[in-house]
């Protein structure tokens, strides 16, 4: 009984959802097509009605301020990274002086007992 209801259900639900919608590809169709209107009029940059000088300097000050600040936080990040790397430098060097010195400090022995002859 399911069978009987759920194959033909299916059958038609393929057939359904495989149905194409036509494309416009020749001249007579797109003729057929509807026009699109725009309610909007272009305004020119520098006509009446464009944007005032007044509006214009805050948008630069505003976009001069961002630049500003993006600039300061790029310095700031090399500064940090520049501090970084001489900390790491000076640690690197303490370090190395750190492991010369018990070096010396053995070579230095060597030198003095050993013989020196005098003429």
């Amino acid at each position: 009984m399911i069978k009987k209801i759920l194959i033909p259900g299916l059958a038609l639900l393929i057939i359904s959802c495989s149905k194409e919608t036509p494309v416009l590809n020749n001249s007579d169709q797109l003729d057929a097509t509807p026009k699109i209107t725009y309610d909007t009029v272009a305004i020119d940059s520098f006509g009446p009605g464009a944007t005032s000088e007044a509006v214009m300097a805050k948008i630069n000050a505003v976009a001069i301020k961002k630049e500003q600040d993006s600039l300061a936080k790029i310095a700031k990040a090399e500064q940090e990274k520049l501090d970084k790397e001489k900390a790491e430098k000076d640690k690197k060097e303490a370090k190395d002086a750190k492991t010369e010195a018990p070096k010396k400090e053995l070579a230095k022995p060597a030198a003095e007992s050993a013989p020196v002859a005098t003429p």
